[in-house]
């Protein structure tokens, strides 16, 4: 027959089945925290493992191109690349950017680098650090000489980060407004401001001239995209809305 715990009865030497339930349920409870802990150490590990970038990794070709095919593609082609620069070319003060060193374009690089969270990062790692495989796109798009377009498209990089290529594409004379701005001339000193009213045109993307009508459908188009409801930037949405209060006002 089976044991039929109705009829059990404690003996004098036999612990109390309390207690003994008692520090069953403690010791349960303490192994569940121990498995607990365990796998937020797991995760967390498994997380850094994937989002870590040591900046002692050397770069080569073969590397980049095999982070390129083995992450999803961000549409940074030499085509768009060169569309972008010949954009930005058609700023009216276009040519007062510099290249350097150690001034310019590669200044500018340099002191947007030093504050980053890590400044021993390449701008590739850097950006492939906030979206994996960017970098290393923008690194074989960007193969060729050395010239003005591609040092401001770089700059525009460090600038802007993975949002770059959304300011380039809609935005590319307010990206030059911004360069010039903040690039220091050989002299160690930023380009001189533009008229309040040309910063605000580049600002909406907008040639000298441009009719209310062509302000207010540059505003609409912008201010959709960089609303801060709709995923955007707070400080840029306010510049934006800033620019188009002045050319209106």
């Amino acid at each position: 027959m089976g044991f039929d715990p109705r009829h059990w009865r404690p003996s004098a030497t036999s612990p109390p089945v309390t207690a003994n339930l008692e520090e069953l349920l403690a010791e349960n409870e303490s192994l569940r925290r121990e498995v607990r802990a365990l796998r937020q150490q797991l995760d967390q590990h498994a997380w850094s493992h994937q989002h870590s970038w040591s900046p002692q990794q050397a770069w080569s070709p073969n590397r980049a191109r095999s982070r390129v095919t083995s992450a999803a593609s961000h549409g940074i082609t030499a085509a768009r690349l060169e569309r972008w620069g010949a954009a930005m070319a058609s700023h009216p003060r276009w040519q007062e950017l510099r290249l350097g060193p150690p001034a310019g374009l590669r200044g500018l690089v340099e002191e947007l680098r030093s504050q980053w969270w890590d400044p021993r990062l390449e701008l590739e790692q850097e950006l492939n650090r906030r979206c994996p495989g960017l970098g290393s796109e923008l690194v074989e798009a960007l193969r060729g000489p050395h010239c003005r377009w591609r040092w401001a498209v770089r700059a525009a990089f460090a600038l802007y980060g993975p949002r770059a290529s959304e300011w380039l594409e809609e935005a590319p004379m307010r990206v030059v407004e911004e360069l010039l701005r903040r690039s220091p001339d050989s002299s160690g000193t930023t380009a001189s401001a533009a008229d309040p009213r040309q910063q605000a045109l580049a600002l909406l993307g907008l040639a000298p001239g441009a009719s209310p009508a062509e302000i207010r459908r540059a505003y609409r188009r912008l201010a959709k995209n960089h609303h801060p409801d709709l995923g955007g930037e707070v400080t840029a949405f306010h510049r934006l809305d800033a620019a188009y209060r002045l050319l209106v006002g």
